[in-house]
C-alpha cells in the first residue's frame, strides 16, 4: 500500500478513536444499547485500522533473498484478524439485543442522539478518505469498519427519535440487532475472502477449466498440466503451467502466445511457464 493511503488510514483512525471516547462517555449516561454497540464498532475500528495500518506497512517493504514475493501476505492476515473481531463483536451485541428485546429498557435519547450525530460525522468523514482506497485486503476492512460504523450511528439516531418522541423502548436493541445483521454477513464475505487467499484457493472469478482450455487453444500447444492459480494478495494473481508442445512447434512462438493470452483474456501478468517436448518424461506427481 502507498505512502498516501497510510497517511489516509492515520486520519481515519483518529476520528474513529475521537467518536470511541464521546461513544463511551454518551453511552454510560444513556444507558442505550445502541450506542454500547456503536462504541463497540469503534473500539474495532480502532483495533482494526491500526492492523490495517501496521500490514499496510509492512507490505510495501521490498522484496528479499528470504521473502521473494515480500510482505504483501501481511495485509491477507490484517484483513482476516479484523474480520474476526467485527464477527464476534456482532454476535455479541447481538445476543445483548435479543436480550434487551425481552426485557426492554428506555434509554436517555439525548446522549444518544448526540453521539450518534459526533460518530455519523467522524464516519463520513472516514467513508469519503477510504471510499477509494479499499482495493486491498487491510483496506477493504478499514473501509468496512468505518463503514459498518456509519451504518450504526444512523440506526442510533433513528433509534433515538423513536425513543424521544416514541417512548418506544424496543426501537434501541432492534437498532444493534440490525446494525449486527448488516455487518457480520460482510465480515463472513471478508474473513471468506482473506482465507482462500491464505489457502492459496484459485482467484475468484477465474475458472482453471478456462484457462486450460485457452492455453490448449494455442496454436502448437498439444497438452498442459500441472495448471495453478492463487493469488499472493489482492490485484497480485500468479498462475503456473506445464506446457506440452508438438514436435513442430515454436518455443518463443508458443511462449509469446500464452503469455499473451493469460494476460489479455484473464488478466494474468505474472505466470510461470514450463514448455515441454511431447516426449518429455512426466514428473510421478504429474496430473492433468
Amino acid at each position: 500500500m502507498a505512502g498516501s493511503n497510510r497517511r489516509h488510514l492515520a486520519v481515519v483512525f483518529a476520528a474513529a478513536a475521537t467518536t470511541l471516547a464521546v461513544d463511551v462517555g454518551a453511552a454510560y449516561v444513556s444507558g442505550s444499547l445502541a450506542l454500547i454497540a456503536d462504541a463497540a464498532h469503534r473500539f474495532t475500528d480502532v483495533v482494526g485500522i491500526s492492523i490495517a495500518f501496521v500490514a499496510a506497512t509492512v507490505a510495501a517493504r521490498p522484496p528479499t533473498a528470504d521473502r521473494s514475493f515480500g510482505h504483501a501476505r501481511a495485509e491477507v492476515l490484517a484483513a482476516a484478524l479484523n474480520a474476526g473481531l467485527l464477527i464476534g463483536m456482532g454476535l455479541f451485541i447481538g445476543w445483548e439485543a435479543v436480550s434487551r428485546l425481552a426485557a426492554p429498557e428506555l434509554p436517555e435519547a439525548g446522549p444518544m442522539a448526540f453521539a450518534a450525530l459526533v460518530g455519523l460525522a467522524g464516519s463520513g468523514l472516514s467513508v469519503a478518505v477510504l471510499r477509494t482506497e479499499h482495493s486491498g485486503f487491510a483496506a477493504r476492512g478499514a473501509f468496512l469498519d468505518v463503514l459498518g460504523d456509519a451504518v450504526g450511528s444512523i440506526a442510533a439516531i433513528a433509534a433515538a427519535a423513536l425513543v424521544a418522541f416514541g417512548r418506544v423502548e424496543a426501537a434501541d436493541p432492534i437498532a444493534s440487532l440490525a446494525v449486527t445483521l448488516l455487518v457480520v454477513p460482510r465480515a463472513l464475505l471478508l474473513l471468506r475472502d482473506a482465507l482462500g487467499v491464505l489457502m492459496e484457493a484459485a482467484p475468484r472469478g477465474l475458472s482453471l477449466p478456462a484457462v486450460r482450455a485457452r492455453i490448449l487453444s494455442v496454436p502448437g500447444v498439444t497438452a498442459v498440466h500441472d495448471l495453478h492459480a492463487w493469488q499472493i494478495t489482492a490485484g497480485l494473481p500468479m498462475v503456473s503451467a506445464h506446457v506440452v508442445l508438438a514436435d513442430d512447434a515454436d518455443y518463443h512462438a508458443v511462449l509469446d502466445a500464452v503469455d499473451r493470452c493469460l494476460e489479455e483474456d484473464f488478466d494474468m501478468a505474472h505466470s510461470t511457464l514450463q514448455l515441454e517436448p511431447a516426449d518429455h518424461d512426466l514428473e510421478p506427481d504429474a496430473h492433468d
